[in-house]
């Protein structure tokens, strides 16, 4: 089962670039009725597993924003943060959320490490990233996961998991129809725009 040292350990959360995410905040808040910050300083940085961040969910067949945390407790212990698309709906800790629990997660980017530990960032050029999750309550709280599938060509050299990415067309359709949703769960990511940010020298520097 997928956990905590699995793929897609990290991912980049900004508004500064894309003006729906400062939308998504802003429903977020609204609906957990916490208020904006003093300044109204768009919201940035990294989310790690057990960080809380906006996710989009539906609600009266709306898509909404909400505060999630990342992760779930597994049964053997440890922390769920992926769960394998081609086999999530056979899994009974999966099986429930997939068919009423489905969120997406916007992101800017995410990382990911080679074996020989270079950090490398993955993103859409000039377009945020839509990641497919599930969710569930955990002692009075939604909490989220990341759906993983194969590689493309963009990730294959680098690992052998990567977030399933939907367009932004399909992210209604992931988290308000069932029969859609499944049809997505074998989709293939598209190309990414990949760089090395830990300083050292990948193949993409000599290409």
């Amino acid at each position: 089962m997928d956990g905590v040292s699995a793929m897609c350990g990290r991912y980049q959360f900004s508004t500064e670039k894309y003006r729906e995410f400062q939308q998504i905040v802003q429903d977020a808040r609204r609906r957990s009725g916490r208020p904006a910050e003093k300044s109204d300083v768009p919201v940035t940085g990294d989310v790690v597993p057990t960080g809380e961040a906006p996710v989009l969910v539906a609600s009266a067949n709306k898509v909404v924003a909400v505060f999630q945390r990342w992760g779930i407790p597994g049964w053997r212990g440890g922390l769920v943060i992926n769960a394998r698309a081609e086999t999530v709906c056979e899994k009974p800790m999966f099986r429930r959320s997939v068919v009423g629990r489905r969120c997406v997660i916007p992101a800017s980017g995410y990382y990911e490490w080679d074996a020989k530990k270079h950090k490398y960032f993955f993103r859409l050029p000039d377009k945020p990233l839509y990641l497919a999750g599930i969710y569930d309550c955990v002692d009075g709280q939604d909490r989220f996961v990341v759906l993983t599938t194969a590689p493309n060509e963009t990730v294959r050299d680098i690992h052998d998991r990567m977030p399933l990415i939907l367009s932004h067309e399909q992210v209604r359709p992931w988290l308000t129809d069932p029969q859609a949703a499944l049809e997505l769960l074998t989709s293939v990511p598209p190309p990414l725009e990949r760089s090395c940010e830990d300083g050292q020298l990948s193949l993409d520097d000599f290409m």
